[in-house]
């Protein structure tokens, strides 16, 4: 599998396939970073059921100026969703607050702040739709465990496969329609500006799309 799409002294760009884990853990062995070198350190994360571009930092001085970057949000990630139901609106704001329950690693999403829960937001554009299915543009504004797929799920959105999130059945490949589609940022050394995209994953064409 070639999943490298960039890659200099610094950084490495890797599309993610679904199935795969972004890192290693104790209950997931099956990784995209086990098959790269060991000193490659994933700067952000992907669920394992989605697809989509990793940034990867090479050394310890890129990692660090990355991350500060994710935290002070100015690295641009841009996310497809296919949903079955059509959203209320063309475009819109979704704020919502998340409480994890870690035992069956999953969000709910409330309108209002519960006890423990923490805020969430994204936008979204509807691109196009089929007969059936919907195709979404994401934009998040904060980064939370399972975000896109819990607040999709709460305006009656589900993704495309995520039975976890209320989606009837699973896809033939067993991934859920969602993809890291769109990443920029600036380079940690040469201060570049840098920007990537993907094409649509082409399962998602035999659904109208």
């Amino acid at each position: 599998m070639n999943a490298i799409i960039y890659e200099d002294a610094d950084i490495a760009i890797v599309h993610k396939p679904a199935g795969l884990a972004s890192q290693a853990t104790a209950s997931s062995k099956n990784s995209i970073s086990s098959i790269l070198p060991d000193i490659w350190q994933p700067v952000h994360r992907l669920d394992q059921r989605v697809s989509g571009l990793l940034l990867f930092a090479k050394n310890t001085a890129s990692f660090t100026v990355l991350s500060k970057a994710f935290a002070e949000r100015q690295v641009t990630k841009k996310y497809r969703a296919v949903v079955a139901n059509q959203p209320p609106q063309a475009s819109a704001t979704l704020v919502h607050w998340l409480l994890k329950d870690g035992k069956q690693q999953k969000v709910k999403a409330f309108t209002k702040a519960v006890a423990h829960s923490t805020e969430a937001q994204l936008s979204y554009v509807l691109l196009q739709s089929s007969l059936k299915y919907h195709l979404l543009e994401i934009s998040l504004h904060t980064g939370r465990f399972h975000q896109i797929r819990a607040q999709l799920a709460a305006i009656n959105c589900a993704i495309v496969g995520d039975v976890k999130y209320g989606f009837k059945r699973t896809t033939p490949d067993g991934s859920i329609f969602l993809q890291s589609y769109y990443l920029a940022f600036t380079h940690p050394v040469t201060h570049e500006p840098l920007h990537f995209e993907i094409a649509m994953p082409e399962l998602w064409h035999k659904y109208g799309l």
